[in-house]
């Protein structure tokens, strides 16, 4: 693994930068759970070679480079499992939204819950901003359950906000503030 924006979250699990020479293993982590991403995730179906890979990589690399958040690749025990990352940052409102997907062989083991939490101590302790949002269908249970355990709040449900595969669906919107995350 390249030492390059490699962030430790417990003995088994990182956050590792992804890079150019990661699209292979990358894109065959999206193929291998198309299906399942496909259900809430409706922009994955755009994603169709290595070389669309690649353009997501470099977007994610240019969104580092211009101090607006950051996508890194889940590792758990050495193998690239999901992505986690910060999709924008406002700072002027000094708020972001966290996005996260997992491998679907690697739910249920608190890894998602754990990398939320290590993108949480980044959020509010090194970038210093003073809200988190996380944006999911009403459906995607697992989500739901990450949310709460790491301390967000339902603030609000946007009808018919994101359009997947099956139709629009509502967007249960969570938040958790900086007085929050500090007085867990």
């Amino acid at each position: 693994m390249d030492n390059i924006f490699y962030i430790d979250v417990d003995n088994n699990l990182k956050l590792k930068l992804l890079l150019n020479n990661d699209k292979e293993v990358f894109f065959d982590l999206i193929n291998n759970n198309r299906k399942y991403l496909e259900e809430f995730m409706p922009r994955i179906i755009e994603n169709k070679s290595i070389e669309d890979t690649e353009k997501v990589i470099e977007i994610f690399l240019e969104q580092l480079k211009q101090n607006n958040g950051f996508r890194s690749g889940i590792i758990y025990k050495g193998k690239l499992i999901g992505i986690i990352g910060l999709k924008y940052i406002d700072w002027i409102n000094r708020k972001t939204e966290i996005m996260y997907w997992i491998d679907k062989k690697n739910v249920g083991k608190g890894i998602s819950t754990k990398c939320t939490d290590k993108v949480l101590e980044l959020v509010f302790n090194y970038y210093d901003l003073n809200k988190a949002i996380l944006k999911m269908s009403p459906n995607n249970k697992g989500s739901i359950r990450i949310a709460e355990k790491c301390g967000f709040s339902l603030e609000g449900i946007c009808r018919e906000d994101e359009l997947l595969l099956s139709g629009f669906t509502d967007l249960n919107i969570y938040s958790i503030l900086k007085s929050d995350y500090r007085g867990r």
